[in-house]
């Protein structure tokens, strides 16, 4: 949990993100975030991948009020439009590739 209020969520760099594992992040962030709808960002640069049933279950998320995903890379770019691209989002959520741009949307969507 960042001082700030939102919940951050690095996926492993140089990994498979699967569904076990982003279901336990799930896991993690709903004890997180409690009874609130909070905002998050999800830092995947440098995953190798994420599979079809990692991105069920990240796009199942209830606790979450908006996801900025952060990524440097033309290669984190293809894999974030992987991640958002199966289902509609439960929450507004958007990529970006600067951190700085990345919180200030997150503000905003926070006290929307």
């Amino acid at each position: 949990m960042a001082p700030d209020g939102h919940i951050v969520l690095v996926l492993p760099p140089g990994e498979v993100v699967t569904g076990t594992m982003a279901a336990a992040a799930n896991d993690e962030v709903g004890r997180l975030a409690g009874i609130r709808k909070m905002p998050m960002l999800l830092v995947l640069t440098g995953v190798e991948a994420v599979t079809r049933s990692a991105r069920t279950v990240f796009s199942s998320a209830q606790s979450l009020a908006a996801v900025a995903v952060l990524g440097m890379t033309p290669v984190d770019r293809v894999i974030a439009n992987f991640l958002l691209g199966g289902t509609v989002q439960p929450c507004p959520t958007r990529y970006f590739s600067s951190e700085q741009e990345a919180l200030g949307w997150l503000k905003r969507k926070s006290v929307a």
